[in-house]
């Protein structure tokens, strides 16, 4: 490993080209955190530099002896790995880390360049910047022109930005980089403010352009660092970005596998074509940002750390997930390039599941979204796992199965409001059943939820009876109301289901509004009967209070309707809830003729006999299914 500082001219003058591997992300710098802070950075040291070549020439001394003095600005470092060439060809260097320093500092030349033809600068000045884009074209055509070759997806966009005219700045990042960089330059040529080279006998404008170009040519520096083996660049490729948040653990994971795998002699652009293009073609949803709090990700490494866990059958750490991915490929000996398609499947498996691709039913895609409601997202790798298999392994049918029992195992637990926590264990085993399984994994995910991973046990009806019947499901101590939708709105939509006979309705439950059929201020409105016994009446309105936030006692209704029914006595809410809504969640409701404890305990009943239906738990016969099925 060599690393030398460089100015921008010893790393740029040479007839040299420098590529840009297929698997590198895309060009990323944007103005406000580098664009600008680079051209604030060049633009401090210009005016250093004049004010050491003031003195150096009131002092007689030279031009060379003041810029020994003048502070450089260091961009950083760049890593690059010399390629073989033959006699004749270009010298080429694949750039392992860097490019979107290289990328930026062409744009800022050719910017630099527009500006000084915007104010009639010509000659060597010219020529020295245009040098430091463009190789020979006498000896050099075609690519081979160009000092920065950039990857396949961005070939297009970033030639046309570096062109002979200037594109409009909208076309892509690289034609915005131009054309700040361009604003910059011309108005610090154009600013009478600004000094100029005092070495230079000249107008202003030619003196300022002088003292620009000197210090992008000397004074602004790079630590390049030229490697020959592939580890080692890795190596040094981690170690540069490893507190870099602007590269994601796939960025680093992409760059691992695709550099091993050159070594073992693929075409990388081959392999990025097949298996690796189509997260840069839709880069934004890929990139966008999902999750909660220290849990929000980047959607690339959701599946990175999803597919990492199908691949070792248990909980990793995500805090390390890259270490834990280069420890897992340094110790199974699994092949790059077999670990590459393998995440391509799981990618094909996730966009099915986020309904952009085929593969998994609608039951199986509405099974995804509700566990991903309750934020149980370390279900995900054994759905993915199941998506994965080949129809030989796992039929359609029991891979559906096996999609329904997780649902109905997070959905019961949470209808049940038991523990949630260390879910990631739970399923880490439930994976594990299913992998060391000979045949049928689908019934083995079954039977592994059926005899509680982790010691979490899936509730079974008794359960939820008791549950609806004596638990506080509103408020403290309750559910959160997405939750309530998501169980009071199933029941409805399975109501309806069984309803043949009734129009179809369709209701967005997600819209409605928790109702309580006793109000929250319920003494004014819903006095319980009056006792002579003052120790009895507080039994009896401790017993009241005890009953309103329990799940009987709650329905959807829309917004407009919760509202005008407030505090309403029972009669009257009966009535509009009659007349207005269309659920037959409220029907069965508005058969009672009264309202009270007694109804509301009967109903939580009610209600978790259809939360039986619409999600079987552990003792139902549906998972006894035909095993040649």
């Amino acid at each position: 490993m060599r690393a030398d500082s460089r100015t921008i001219q010893q790393i740029l003058q040479s007839d040299r080209r420098f590529d840009i591997p297929v698997y590198q992300r895309p060009y990323v710098w944007n103005r406000d955190r580098q664009w600008e802070p680079l051209w604030d950075d060049v633009e401090s040291t210009a005016i250093r530099l004049a004010e050491v070549r003031q003195a150096a020439r009131e002092q007689n001394r030279s031009v060379s002896d003041a810029d020994k003095q003048a502070a450089p600005h260091f961009m950083g470092a760049i890593v690059l790995e010399q390629y073989a060439t033959g006699a004749g060809e270009i010298d080429r260097r694949s750039v392992v880390d860097g490019q979107q320093r290289l990328i930026t500092l062409q744009l800022l030349l050719i910017g630099t360049l527009d500006a000084l033809h915007e104010h009639n600068v010509t000659g060597p000045v010219c020529a020295k910047l245009k040098k430091l884009t463009r190789n020979d074209e006498d000896i050099f055509s075609g690519e081979d022109l160009y000092k920065v070759w950039p990857r396949p997806a961005e070939r297009d966009a970033y030639l046309n930005a570096v062109g002979s005219t200037r594109p409009p700045e909208h076309e892509s990042p690289f034609a915005a980089a131009r054309k700040f960089f361009f604003d910059a330059a011309r108005e610090f040529l154009g600013d009478d403010r600004t000094p100029g080279d005092p070495f230079t006998d000249a107008e202003p404008v030619q003196r300022r352009a002088s003292l620009l170009v000197s210090t992008l040519l000397s004074l602004v520096k790079l630590v390049a660092i030229d490697l020959d083996d592939v580890d080692d660049a890795q190596v040094i490729f981690e170690a540069l970005n490893a507190r870099n948040t602007p590269l994601s653990t796939t960025d680093l994971v992409k760059n691992l596998l695709f550099m091993r795998a050159q070594a073992d002699g693929h075409d990388p652009e081959e392999l990025y074509e097949s298996v690796w293009a189509r997260f840069d073609k839709d880069d934004k949803w890929w990139r966008e940002m999902v999750g909660i709090g220290h849990a929000r990700r980047a959607r690339q490494d959701w599946l990175l750390g999803d597919w990492l866990i199908g691949q070792l059958g248990r909980v990793i750490n995500v805090g390390r997930l890259y270490g834990e991915f280069r420890g897992w490929l340094d110790h199974s000996g699994t092949d790059p390039v077999d670990a590459l398609h393998t995440l391509n499947l799981y990618a094909d498996a996730y966009e099915s599941l986020h309904d952009r691709g085929t593969g998994a039913t609608d039951k199986e895609r509405r099974s995804f979204r509700r566990i991903c409601r309750l934020n149980i997202a370390v279900a995900t790798p054994v759905l993915l796992w199941l998506l994965t298999r080949s129809r030989d392994q796992l039929t359609g049918h029991e891979r559906e199965m096996a999609f329904l029992a997780i649902e109905s195992f997070v959905v019961r637990r949470m209808a049940t409001k038991w523990q949630t926590r260390a879910y990631g264990r739970a399923f880490g085993e439930v994976l594990r059943a299913a992998q060391r399984a000979d045949a049928h994994p689908g019934r083995a995910i079954v039977a592994a939820l059926a005899r509680g991973p982790h010691g979490y046990s899936w509730p079974r009806d008794d359960s939820l009876v008791w549950s609806f019947r004596n638990a506080r499901y509103y408020g403290s101590g309750g559910i959160n109301q997405d939750r309530l939708r998501l169980l009071l709105g199933c029941i409805d939509r399975q109501l309806q289901r069984a309803a043949p006979k009734t129009e179809t309705v369709e209701v967005r439950y997600d819209d409605l509004h928790i109702e309580h059929v006793i109000p929250r201020s319920w003494k004014k409105h819903w006095p319980v009967n009056e006792s002579d016994d003052s120790n009895e009446q507080l039994v009896l309105e401790q017993k009241r209070e005890g009953h309103v936030h329990r799940i009987g006692n709650l329905t959807l209704t829309t917004g407009p309707l919760n509202l005008s029914m407030g505090h309403d006595p029972w009669e009257e809410k009966r009535g509009q809830l009659k007349s207005h809504s269309k659920l037959l969640l409220n029907a069965f409701l508005v058969e009672k003729k009264s309202w009270d404890e007694r109804e509301i305990e009967l109903r939580g009943e009610w209600l978790a006999e259809q939360v039986a239906v619409c999600w079987p738990g552990p003792e139902s016969s549906q998972w006894e299914f035909d095993r040649d099925a």
